[in-house]
């Protein structure tokens, strides 16, 4: 309605008929100033879109962290690999050869004197032969150390590549292999569980239906649960470091896919506050990661829940998302009421 000084005012009616010898004869209800409400509830909207923003740029910011930090991972790799080289090329006995080819040079016209009578030219057949065995070696080092450059270069190569791609189809829904997704987000993480000595179990059903899921959002989750499981485990002995992948049929309509770690486990008081927005135990932590993967998860028409037997049981965390063929959006169920709003 419009008030008398041209203000916009919401108004909540309700009221009934009376009704005398079976004919209508007033209206009796009332009128309600809802302005404020209307108000606060659109304020508190703005605030929802904002903290659902927020949550997705942390996101796609832990995929991003994701892909540099694995990217760094194996750029170490090539490092070490660059630096063997360098070690090798400067011990290496190419500058002895080039002076016996000097010594060789200076005798020239009197070579085969020099070969059979000079104490130094007698060892030098026997020192050629030495030379060729070493650097035969040092060659086959060599290549060996920079078939693993390529190789490292060959992978960041495919880390980039795999983020651009899903980078370009974010925000859109495809019916995707299961285990093709979940090895991406492996793949991108294996260097760091090799760094870390974790041992990676996988356990996928075969036959797996695909899924219809946004892939730039399933990343964003399943990265999320790769990294949390790696800090885990950080405290377990070396040789007994495992996270395990389960990948299941759950129902009809969807799949289930568990990442179980058997690192420090949950206490009681903090399950149920892990998907809270904020909630974290980590340091440099945001309490971003879980909540976002567990709203990303229900916007896809899936869940993501968590459950521990407490500290130094370790822990799991299962991801359902909908099959291809399923209703992923069940249509609203219609209801009827006695109240309108003007």
């Amino acid at each position: 309605m419009l008030a008398a000084d041209g203000r916009t005012v919401w108004i909540r009616e309700s009221g009934m008929v009376l009704v005398e010898n079976g004919k209508p004869m007033a209206m009796r209800g009332i009128f309600l100033d809802i302005t404020q409400h209307k108000r606060d509830a659109e304020e508190l909207d703005k605030l929802n879109r904002q903290l659902i923003d927020a949550s997705r740029n942390a996101g796609m910011a832990d995929v991003a962290t994701g892909v540099l930090h694995n990217v760094g991972n194996v750029l170490n790799s090539v490092s070490v690999s660059a630096t063997l080289v360098g070690d090798r090329l400067r011990r290496s006995k190419v500058a002895n050869l080039q002076r016996a080819s000097d010594m060789l040079r200076d005798k020239n016209g009197h070579l085969a004197e020099f070969l059979t009578t000079d104490p130094k030219g007698k060892l030098l057949p026997e020192y050629f032969g030495v030379v060729a065995e070493q650097l035969t070696a040092e060659q086959n080092e060599l290549i060996v150390e920079i078939g693993s450059v390529v190789t490292h270069v060959e992978h960041i190569k495919e880390i980039v590549a795999m983020q651009q791609n899903y980078a370009k189809v974010s925000g859109a829904y495809e019916n995707l292999s299961t285990v093709d997704l979940v090895e991406d987000a492996l793949r991108l993480n294996l260097t760091a569980f090799e760094r870390h000595r974790i041992m990676l179990i996988r356990d996928f059903a075969d036959d797996l239906p695909k899924v219809c899921v946004d892939r730039h959002k399933f990343l964003q989750i399943f990265i999320n649960l790769l990294r949390n499981a790696k800090h885990a485990v950080e405290d377990v002995e070396e040789h007994e470091r495992r996270l395990t992948i389960h990948v299941s049929l759950a129902s009809a309509n969807q799949v289930k896919m568990v990442v179980r770690d058997n690192g420090i486990g949950i206490p009681p008081e903090n399950l149920h506050k892990i998907f809270n927005h904020g909630f974290t135990t980590k340091k440099d932590g945001h309490g971003f990661g879980l909540h976002s993967g567990a709203n990303a998860a229900k916007e896809m028409g899936g869940s993501l829940t968590g459950h521990s037997e407490g500290p130094g049981t370790g822990a799991e965390f299962t991801l359902l998302l909908p099959t291809a063929s399923a209703d992923r959006h069940p249509k609203p169920t219609q209801t009827k009421g006695t109240q309108g709003i003007v």
